[in-house]
């Protein structure tokens, strides 16, 4: 595995609607393995890999969950509101990066526990994030001259590799990414007329994913992405979704799409066929650019396969190699068989 492309992808900003310096790297990859690369009017980069058979659309989207600047007041202090669903209880004393003329570091403003001794109500109460403030302690005049209202802000983490995971930001959805293009580069065949989708703006209303669908008009999409796993203390079994160390989600059924079933078992006979460690899935929270995509047109066959990832939408996620690896391999298979569909 390409383990340098993961940690360059993770690294790279790229909030909703800012997603250039990301498209860059996807525009790079994708011209490694074919010459046909476009990049559509709202950002999406797309790539044509001609083949024979079935038009089959790859999908994973190039944003990650941000902030923009709202407003910037008289002692310098600045405020954002949420792209994409950050819970406000993860945002306070972060470390955070306003994207403004230059690269500035700031902290997401606490107060300190000594000043709400005695009033517990205070202590235990989250601060929504339009409430809360970011502090790169400078004077307010500079940070005025460098800051003005729509820049953007993302969270200050590293993917470090601890091993069999790596932790850092934005694996929703930039291990999609990954495995979208190592899952070609390991296919000993492409079995269909192939296109990959790098979309924008998935985290504000899967905004990148119809427009693309429009253009490439695919006969089966299918959406390759981060998702929650919540195999952690606390949960009871029944409660438990993705499991992480038992391979890439078959998503059946999410909050938005019903996923369709022949293509979900499909992939779930090429997985057994394979070795591949998978997972199918019902739940009825979250969704992935296949509902975008599944109305396009006149309808398109989606489903979706997911890497379970702890502690999504936060600033530090962690993500298995073992299940990207599955997801790369899975991807793979797909490609080489299908021309059985």
């Amino acid at each position: 595995m390409n383990w340098k492309l993961l940690h360059e992808l993770c690294d790279t900003p790229g909030a909703p609607g800012h997603e250039q310096a990301v498209a860059e790297i996807m525009r790079r990859e994708f011209a490694e393995l074919t010459d046909d690369v476009i990049t559509d009017n709202v950002g999406n980069v797309i790539a044509h890999i001609p083949g024979e058979g079935r038009r089959v659309a790859l999908d994973a989207h190039t944003d990650e969950v941000g902030f923009i600047v709202s407003h910037v007041d008289g002692e310098g202090f600045i405020r954002v509101i949420p792209l994409g669903g950050v819970d406000p209880r993860v945002f306070t004393a972060q470390r955070v990066i306003v994207h403004g003329k230059r690269e500035l570091l700031g902290v997401v403003g606490s107060i300190p526990p000594h000043l709400t001794r005695g009033n517990e109500a205070d202590r235990d109460k989250s601060v929504s994030i339009e409430e809360s403030f970011i502090d790169v302690g400078l004077p307010a005049d500079t940070v005025r001259e460098l800051v003005k209202v729509g820049d953007i802000v993302t969270f200050d983490s590293k993917l470090t590799d601890i091993g069999d995971a790596f932790v850092g930001k934005a694996f929703d959805d930039r291990a999609g990414l990954f495995a979208m293009v190592e899952g070609v580069r390991h296919a000993k065949k492409i079995a269909c007329d192939l296109f990959l989708v790098a979309a924008v703006q998935e985290e504000r209303g899967l905004r990148g994913a119809q427009p693309a669908a429009f253009t490439v008009a695919p006969d089966i999409a299918i959406a390759i992405e981060g998702t929650f796993a919540n195999d952690f203390p606390g949960i009871p079994s029944h409660k438990r979704l993705a499991t992480q160390d038992k391979g890439p989600e078959l998503r059946i059924v999410d909050g938005r799409v019903i996923a369709d079933r022949g293509l979900v078992d499909f992939l779930g006979n090429i997985a057994e066929e394979e070795g591949i460690l998978h997972q199918f899935i019902v739940k009825s929270a979250g969704t992935t650019n296949a509902t975008a995509i599944q109305t396009s047109r006149g309808g398109v066959r989606v489903a979706a396969i997911s890497m379970p990832v702890r502690y999504i939408h936060s600033p530090t996620g962690l993500v298995r190699k073992k299940d990207i690896e599955g997801t790369v391999r899975l991807v793979s298979a797909f490609l080489e068989n299908a021309d059985r569909l």
